[in-house]
């Protein structure tokens, strides 16, 4: 299953979509959707939301989110260099990531290529080289001449923002690349959907599958479909995060390749113990490892539905390197979560 998982990684990666422009990625949903679940419905903040039909008596919902953390224009200079904003609800984007980054600014006629960029050290001298810019100190270049350059390309303040880099596959079945977060968990989503409707109808139970958009402004597309969902569990996908590699401590001590993240508590509240029993109870009997977690710089949807009344947990996918442009998970853990999850809600596939 790994090679479609990667190309279908690799699709929803290239995708562009932004906090607030998730359309392009949603339209990729909707087609899925379509064709596995027979229909789909879209609210007005733009969740989709695709049913399979089940004849065994239970109904699960599995939740995965579309959005991208990014960037938005938010001053163009006379000289034509711009200015960007974090297009999330937390905090400044880590600054020792930005610099060479380049990225594409979203118009409303197409892709822009830019650059991230920061005086150079043979002009900043040895203390300015020495020391982490600060967030007005950098800006992006798109090679533009003036502000009328930049007018005529038809950019524009509040334009989204997203890093521009491939997903490519590294050693030990390792891939890299933008938005890991969450596109791995629409490609958990759609790989349990297909597989979900090749079994017959009289041996599977009813699924709910959601796209959810605004997750990382404090989730706020899954707020609006919490309303109305009345489901016996809600299976949020997410990345999980990882610090199997240099410099850090152990905070976590999540991995890659050892298994999806079974989120135990997070900021937000403490995720269902039953259905949590229920997914490890599940990956024993499967002999499929999985690994726990508290996270406490993290959330996910799972805080609306379960303000909404609804059994929550969250399986996630180790990621290194969360909100970057080189976010790097493991195809074997991405497999391995489709794999718990079609165990989990009941087919033998």
């Amino acid at each position: 299953m790994s090679e479609e998982t990667l190309d279908l990684l690799k699709t929803l990666s290239a995708t562009p979509g932004p906090v607030g422009r998730e359309k392009m990625v949603q339209d990729i949903i909707k087609d899925h959707f379509k064709e596995y679940c027979g229909s789909y419905t879209q609210d007005r903040l733009g969740n989709v939301i695709g049913t399979l039909e089940g004849d065994i008596k239970k109904h699960f919902a599995v939740v995965a989110h579309a959005d991208e953390v990014g960037f938005l224009v938010s001053n163009i200079d006379e000289q034509g260099f711009l200015r960007v904003k974090w297009n999330t609800q937390g905090h400044m984007p880590d600054l020792r990531l930005l610099p060479g980054q380049w990225v594409l600014i979203m118009t409303e006629t197409g892709l822009i290529p830019g650059v991230f960029c920061v005086m150079t050290a043979h002009l900043a001298g040895p203390e300015g080289k020495n020391r982490i810019p600060t967030y007005e100190e950098v800006f992006l270049d798109i090679g533009a001449k003036n502000i009328e350059d930049v007018q005529d390309l038809g950019i524009n303040i509040g334009d989204p923002v997203i890093y521009a880099a491939p997903v490519e596959k590294l050693l030990n079945h390792h891939v890299s690349g933008k938005s890991m977060d969450d596109r791995v968990g629409l490609v958990v989503l759609l790989r349990v959907l297909t597989q979900f409707a090749k079994v017959s109808k009289a041996k599977r139970p009813t699924i709910t599958f959601v796209s959810t958009v605004m997750e990382e402004m404090g989730a706020r597309g899954a707020a609006v479909v919490a309303k109305t969902l009345d489901v016996d569990g809600v299976i949020i996908i997410d990345i999980g995060l990882a610090d199997d590699h240099p410099g850090t401590r152990g905070e976590t001590g999540i991995a890659l390749g050892k298994g999806p993240v079974v989120v135990i508590k997070d900021k937000a509240m403490h995720y269902s113990h039953d259905l949590i029993q229920s997914i490890i109870k599940t990956a024993e009997r499967e002999e499929i490892p999985i690994q726990r977690a508290v996270f406490h710089s993290y959330m996910t949807d799972g805080v609306q539905f379960a303000s909404h009344n609804q059994v929550v947990s969250v399986l996630a996918v180790p990621c290194r390197y969360s909100h970057s442009s080189f976010e790097t998970v493991s195809l074997l853990d991405i497999d391995m979560a489709i794999h718990l999850l079609l165990k989990l809600l009941g087919t033998s596939s």
